[in-house]
């Protein structure tokens, strides 16, 4: 295959991404719903926003659904709904995203860190029961990349200290555990709207709950406009004037654009599980780089392609340095920015609320600190019939492991210390 792009050498990838394997952001009818409602001067509230939530109430299978400004907000709602208060403790883990555990903090309350199995990177069962105290209010687990966590194995947990759980869902728009939606398991399922994510509006987010008390516990703390809609004996529509603080409403137009994705999203995740599955099968060979474990019984949907570079295969190169010859290569790839809250100077040195920290040293995560230098995402989310752009990925891997010396030497001879000191945390960090 020749010699190394990042050595000179000619790149692999040379079908362009946005033109083969993407598709448009916005579809064409969301687009044309938004401008609908620009005419009609529906650009703060909208029934059309309601009649969201009810479609995706029932496409997830929950009595309830209510449309948030972004996935954080919902998640800040939830932990007010399932009665989170100050020095109270949530367990969460460290490998995700800042926005499932920084809401806890804005609580008053504290974050507990869990570690994570490093075959599924989800939440550890055995280590949440160790955490649990007096103190532990709910659990706030995440269903990474749109894999689901162990639900039984939780929720027994759960219900045997009588602690609440709510769902980050962000990743997991479709995932499925033994035939039932993620995000009904717990009490509050949470997902994220972002432009990035599987169902895009763009910014937006939305929950989902079968429980009446904490929807309308949701409604007032972030919807007074909506709570003079309750019945009289709500004891939460007597907040109608004030709410609890905050106005967390999303925007119509962006609910438009994820409303239209929902008309495709069984289509769209069937192609992405099935491109997925596709390159996961073209590097099988490649010992070096281990596939996300799934439970049994779950659905897993394709938001992001990770999988874990052993090293120990690879005469112990950084993951940085495979990440520099991918993307010369061509391949769109990232860092795994996870995997580090526990260590952040939010928990570590405390912080503008006074009452999260200092904390003098951060706990211990074994398996979360490996899989935070050693997860990296593989590849794009490859969005249409595109084969020939996911040989040409797999090709690139292959010729990794075909110049191996070559990168394990340059791994040797070069210091990337200043460059990862500012590596994004968010859910990919771009290296190229």
């Amino acid at each position: 295959m020749g010699k190394l792009a990042l050595l000179g050498g000619e790149k692999t990838v040379t079908l362009d991404y946005e033109k083969v394997g993407n598709i448009p952001l916005c579809t064409e009818t969301g687009i044309e719903d938004a401008i609908a409602l620009m005419k009609k001067g529906e650009i703060s509230q909208s029934q059309s926003v309601i009649d969201f939530e009810k479609r995706f109430a029932s496409y997830m299978g929950a009595k309830y659904a209510l449309a948030t400004n972004n996935g954080t907000s919902s998640l800040d709602s939830a932990l007010f709904a399932v009665g989170v208060r100050p020095g109270d403790e949530v367990l969460v883990p460290s490998f995700t995203f800042w926005a499932s555990m920084v809401p806890i903090i804005a609580q008053h309350a504290t974050p507990v860190f869990c570690d994570i199995d490093r075959n599924t990177h989800c939440m550890d069962p055995a280590d949440i029961e160790r955490k649990i105290t007096p103190k532990t209010r709910a659990i706030m687990l995440v269903h990474v990349w749109g894999a689901a966590c162990d639900m039984d194995a939780i929720m027994a947990i759960a219900h045997k200290h009588n602690i609440k759980v709510i769902e980050d869902c962000s990743h997991a728009h479709g995932t499925k555990y033994k035939g039932v939606h993620v995000g009904n398991f717990g009490d509050i399922g949470c997902y994220s709207l972002q432009g990035s994510k599987l169902l895009p509006a763009g910014e937006g987010g939305i929950l989902i709950t079968n429980n009446l008390e904490y929807y309308e516990r949701c409604l007032a703390f972030g919807h007074y406009d909506r709570l003079a809609d309750l019945p009289e004996t709500s004891e939460y529509r007597k907040y109608m004037l004030t709410g609890m603080g905050h106005k967390y409403r999303p925007h119509p137009l962006a609910i438009a654009l994820a409303n239209r994705r929902l008309d495709t999203l069984d289509e769209s995740n069937e192609i992405r599980n099935l491109n997925a599955l596709k390159f996961e099968k073209l590097v099988s060979d490649l010992d070096w780089m281990v596939t996300q474990k799934v439970y049994d019984g779950v659905e897993k949907v394709f938001a992001y392609q990770y999988f874990v570079f052993d090293n120990t295969k690879f005469e112990g190169i950084r993951t940085f340095s495979l990440l520099k010859a991918l993307g010369r290569e061509g391949v769109s790839c990232g860092y795994c920015g996870y995997g580090r809250l526990h260590k952040s100077p939010l928990v570590l040195q405390g912080g503008p609320w006074g009452d999260c920290g200092p904390r003098e040293t951060p706990v211990s995560l074994p398996e979360t600190e490996y899989l935070a230098e050693h997860a990296f995402l593989a590849c794009p989310r490859f969005e249409t019939e595109c084969d020939e752009l996911i040989e040409q990925y797999a090709a690139a891997y292959h010729k990794i492991e075909e110049n191996r010396n070559e990168l394990i030497e340059f791994d040797r001879t070069h210091d990337f210390t200043e460059e990862m000191k500012n590596l994004s945390g968010r859910t990919i960090a771009v290296i190229k």
